[in-house]
């Protein structure tokens, strides 16, 4: 019996030291927090987004938590490295009908990313939540070229209208249709300010005009860049069957 018993009582330890040698192999995390604010300082609530700025190989999807009552947000266990915050305020947020808050997870807000080391506890992080101006884009439709828009809402890529606008970093944005009636539609979004913007009005069963009358091929882009958000009026463009 002593000898068989030996054995286990030898594994018992080893046993123990893998398992000890297991969990100090698991690196720390660290946990990052802080607040959304409006340019005034007035806390907002918002859903903050959390992503890897420079991700490897397959990127890690980004996580998402809602602000508290005074703007607060925290993000725990995350491994060490870079990252990038982006935050949509909720639409129950009061901000004036032509300056409305820009959705950063569309936008970039050009905030620096912010490095995390292996179980660092960064507290404190302010993330401003940038206001622009509200770009409204009506299309005409006197012939009734265009489908009749559902009740929801027309499919955001139908081809029969594409209301699009690129940014500096080439990646293109949808406008958001808004409503439509007999004559034609309306769309519209938030944008931001002194960022060069193309916005792109195509049809594949009509002619697109500008609010010159000039017909607009395909490629063509109308070049925004309001400083205020005063600057930007309704842009209106028509279309007409082919």
């Amino acid at each position: 019996m002593l000898e068989l018993g030996t054995p286990v009582r030898r594994l018992i330890p080893a046993a123990f030291i893998l398992a000890h040698t297991a969990l100090a192999q698991v690196p720390a995390t660290g946990t990052l927090s802080g607040s959304v604010l409006s340019d005034d300082a007035h806390a907002l609530h918002a859903t903050v987004t959390l992503s890897l700025a420079a991700a490897q190989g397959y990127p890690a999807p980004p996580r998402r938590v809602f602000t508290g009552t005074n703007g607060a947000f925290t993000f725990t266990k995350l491994p060490a490295g870079k990252y990038v915050l982006c935050a949509q305020v909720s639409a129950s947020e009061v901000a004036p009908a032509n300056s409305p808050y820009v959705d950063t997870c569309v936008w970039r807000s050009g905030q620096a990313p912010i490095a995390l080391a292996a179980g660092q506890q960064v507290a404190g992080v302010v993330f401003t939540a940038p206001k622009g101006t509200l770009l409204q884009v009506r299309v005409a439709d006197p012939e009734q070229a265009l489908p009749q828009a559902s009740a929801k809402a027309p499919a955001p890529l139908e081809p029969e209208l594409q209301v699009m606008l690129k940014g500096p970093d080439g990646l293109v944005r949808h406008a958001r249709f808004v409503s439509s009636d007999s004559a034609g539609r309306n769309y519209q979004m938030a944008i931001p300010l002194k960022t060069a913007l193309a916005l792109k009005v195509t049809s594949n069963v009509a002619n697109v005009f500008d609010q010159t009358s000039k017909q607009l091929q395909p490629t063509d882009e109308t070049g925004i860049q309001p400083t205020t958000a005063a600057d930007l009026g309704p842009l209106t463009f028509t279309v007409h069957k082919k």
